[in-house]
């Protein structure tokens, strides 16, 4: 009998995580908190009240807790701006779960500032500077934490504007192998 599966796509604002990983199409059921909060909010990304998404995230996490108790494979995505996904890895894992990451970043936070701009321009979400470059940092120093949670994380740099995200390297059991090429000025120093 086949582990079920939590697959976790993480990375900050901006990063592409969406338009290239989507979770819906990554085997078992797949939910996405932007994706939720805009179709509470009447289908659109622009201005949705923070008690809308709090919804959303809360209809996430029960979708999550359910799927462990079902033993249902299951895909999420998150910024990693909080623990949350973390500590539902960990119970995933304890309840006999492979744990993967897809985690993608469009490179160094003024990147991700930039696209996220972009996309609200273009009638998507977006969020202000400094928020998004807090979530930034929050979400590259909960990466180092998910190193020692999952099974397997897969880490894709998307700063190539126009490209597909480069896988640069996995962390498979602890053990980083890192994919053929420069590693970005990204990756966490351990893993160096």
């Amino acid at each position: 009998m086949t582990r079920p599966r939590m697959i976790v796509v993480a990375g900050p604002p901006g990063s592409g995580k969406s338009l290239h990983f989507p979770v819906k199409e990554l085997g078992g059921d797949g939910f996405n908190v932007d994706v939720r909060a805009a179709a509470l909010n009447g289908g659109s990304f622009r201005s949705i009240p923070r008690a809308v998404r709090l919804r959303a995230q809360k209809e996430c996490e029960a979708f999550v807790e359910d799927h462990i108790a079902r033993r249902a494979s299951f895909a999420v995505e998150t910024t990693l701006r909080t623990r949350i996904a973390l500590d539902q890895a960990q119970r995933a894992r304890d309840a006999g779960f492979s744990t993967i990451m897809i985690f993608v970043t469009a490179g160094r936070a003024d990147e991700c500032v930039h696209r996220v701009r972009i996309r609200g321009l273009a009638g998507g979400h977006a969020a202000p500077e400094g928020e998004l470059r807090d979530i930034y940092e929050r979400s590259m120093s909960n990466l180092v934490i998910a190193l020692e949670i999952f099974d397997h994380i897969e880490m894709y740099d998307n700063s190539a504007r126009g490209a597909a995200p480069r896988l640069v390297g996995s962390v498979i059991g602890g053990q980083f192998v890192a994919a053929p090429g420069a590693l970005p000025d990204w990756i966490p120093e351990r893993l160096r």
